[in-house]
């Protein structure tokens, strides 16, 4: 303390053995190293001290302006904090101190200099007080994402409960100075680099990742609104780095993705912000209206900058809901009507010159993940939206990408449409909206792959065509067979060998009542192109081969379906039995029973 100079000397030296652990970029796993720092029992006496007085005067005489030697001394020290924090057992006590209180008040006026300084166009090295920032983010990650949780999630790595339950320290707490700072560092960011302000981001998302505690501290409305304000902020570029901002716009929606599988971790009044709040702001800003901007802003390049964002947020949905609780949060994305607003954001994308099929994939994917093995999410869609309305959207969007009828046989999937045999449909009606489409679609190349990918899919097991038929999927064939002069032959083949199958499995009069109108031309003379095919799927249907099976049975295919027998009293005798046979399908298997969690059926 007396030895300003012999302080600095040894400073220099600490940070210079172990400056293998200052890691202070976000976007880096942090390096594996077998050394750690020091324990501060071993750090000479009373250097903590020594330490949080040297920081307080440089904070007393930041209003004036520090000179280059005290710039360099508080460097310095934050450095030292970030290394001391990297041995785990010293965070808790580095948390307790006063360090970080001032740290932020330095950072928070350096913030508000850099902002003035490019605002008034100086253009004087920032290097130092920007160098200064990011170690001062750092050491801010380091006392509360102490396992770097969050890094490792940015990496693609997610870490499970057990895993994150294994972390013997626990994070410092959050300071109360946290969401002031955040919140006043947005303030006019339009001055701040975007390079900071992911740094910024990624801190808020460092605090989340890193413990509940110190996250439901720092979801607050006012935090919720930085974040809401930065992603409206993405779509107006000026002469911004495209790659910075994009990557803005990627932190933001991760942080919301961290923010709301928290709060699904916690109780109600933990909370200070509702999901179904965040959700209703997300969709107000999803489905904006660009019709009010002014006309400079509603240029071409605009117009792909904004669905490239929409286009992200579309795929955070999926992301959110890629958690634990999905069941839970896909009631709150009912309430919140997402179904609405995503139906509407196709309508509304009609006014945008190009990127309309790769928003309306994105679209179809987030529908998906919403409905994802929830039969209630099915029926609220089936009943608000409907799926000929829905039809009628993207037909009027002009003639579909491969990539979009792919996605709508994802979405009858719920997986990936290639991996037949191993998923079943667990959503036809997607499977009648492709039927239908075929005579609309002017490549014969597709209306082929899509009719022979429907002829394996329905065709596959006994259940595949048990869920076809009591959808009405027969009339629909025939229906579209209609249309022959609009679909190639071998398109119309394959329908009609699937119609084969699934009558096979079940015909009523009135659908072979229509097969056979179906086959009626105008010319007497002339036979229709269908009469062999339809003549030989009439056959199919009425022959049987292998095993001899039952006409009428019970579904034990959902996981909750059984056979309920009366109560013992209500029997009519001393006795009750009850006999079937049982038929158990095995050229499909469900990935979920295969699991060592996964459940199977039980005969008792």
């Amino acid at each position: 303390q007396k030895d300003p100079d012999y302080l600095k000397l040894w400073l220099d030296s600490f940070v210079s053995s172990y400056e293998q652990f200052l890691d202070v970029d976000f976007e880096k796993l942090p390096t594996r190293v077998d050394d750690v720092p020091p324990g501060i029992s071993l750090l000479p006496d009373n250097i903590l001290q020594v330490l949080r007085f040297q920081l307080l005067q440089c904070v007393q005489k930041m209003s004036d302006g520090l000179e280059e030697q005290q710039q360099a001394l508080s460097l310095l020290l934050v450095k030292f904090f970030i290394i001391l924090c990297r041995n785990l057992a010293n965070v808790e006590e580095i948390g307790m101190c006063s360090y970080i209180n001032h740290v932020i008040t330095m950072t928070t006026l350096y913030i508000q200099q850099l902002k003035s300084k490019t605002k008034e166009k100086e253009v004087a090295d920032q290097t130092p007080i920007e160098e200064f920032v990011r170690h001062a983010l750092a050491f801010c990650e380091s006392l509360y994402d102490p396992y770097r949780n969050w890094r490792q999630r940015i990496a693609g790595r997610f870490l499970s409960t057990v895993e994150k339950s294994r972390q013997k320290y626990k994070p410092a707490s959050l300071t109360v100075e946290f969401v002031p700072f955040f919140y006043q560092c947005f303030q006019e960011s339009e001055h701040l680099k975007e390079s900071l302000k992911c740094c910024l981001l990624h801190l808020f998302g460092a605090i989340v990742a890193g413990g509940q505690r110190n996250a439901l501290q720092a979801v607050s409305p006012a935090t919720m609104e930085v974040l809401m304000r930065v992603l409206a902020d993405c779509d107006n570029w000026d002469d911004r780095n495209p790659e910075e901002v994009s990557r803005k716009a990627e932190l933001t929606l991760k942080c919301l993705t961290e923010v709301v599988h928290i709060l699904l971790t916690s109780s109600s009044d933990q909370r200070q912000v509702e999901t179904s709040t965040i959700l209703e702001n997300y969709f107000k800003l999803l489905n904006s209206d660009h019709s009010a901007l002014p006309n400079p802003r509603r240029c071409r390049q605009w117009e792909s900058r904004f669905i490239a964002l929409q286009i992200q947020m579309l795929n955070t949905i999926t992301a959110m809901l890629d958690c634990t609780d999905r069941p839970v949060l896909q009631a709150i994305f009912l309430n919140s009507n997402c179904f609405e607003h995503l139906i509407r954001l196709l309508q509304n994308c009609k006014v945008f010159q190009g990127h309309l099929d790769c928003l309306a994939v994105s679209t179809i994917q987030a529908l998906t993940a919403v409905m994802h093995k929830s039969p209630a999410a099915k029926e609220v869609f089936k009943e608000r939206i409907g799926y000929a309305h829905i039809y009628e959207v993207l037909k009027s969007l002009g003639q579909p990408s491969r990539e979009l009828l792919e996605e709508l046989m994802n979405m009858a999937v719920e997986g990936d449409h290639m991996a037949v045999g191993i998923l079943g449909i667990s959503n036809v009606q997607p499977l009648l909206l492709l039927i239908q489409w075929l005579p609309e679609l002017e490549s014969h190349d597709l209306q082929i792959f899509i009719s022979s990918w429907l002829r394996r899919i329905c065709c596959i097991n006994r259940q595949s065509r048990a869920t076809c038929v009591n959808a009405n999927m027969v009339i629909r064939i025939i229906e579209t067979l209609n249309s022959h002069s609009a679909l190639h032959c071998t398109c119309a083949e394959n329908l009609i060998a699937l119609l084969g199958s699934l009558g096979g499995q079940s015909m009523g009069s009135e659908e072979l009542l229509q097969l056979i109108r179906l086959l009626r031309t105008e010319e007497p003379q002339q036979a229709h192109p269908y009469v062999v095919p339809v003549m030989r799927a009439i056959l199919a249907m009425a022959r049987k081969q292998g095993m001899a099976s039952a006409l009428q049975y019970f579904n034990l295919y959902h996981s909750m379906a059984g056979i309920a027998v009366p109560s013992i009293h209500k029997w009519p005798g001393s006795a009750f039995s009850f006999n079937a046979w049982l038929c158990l399908d095995q050229d499909q298997v469900d990935p979920s029973t295969t699991s060592k969690s996964g459940k199977r059926k039980q005969l008792y």
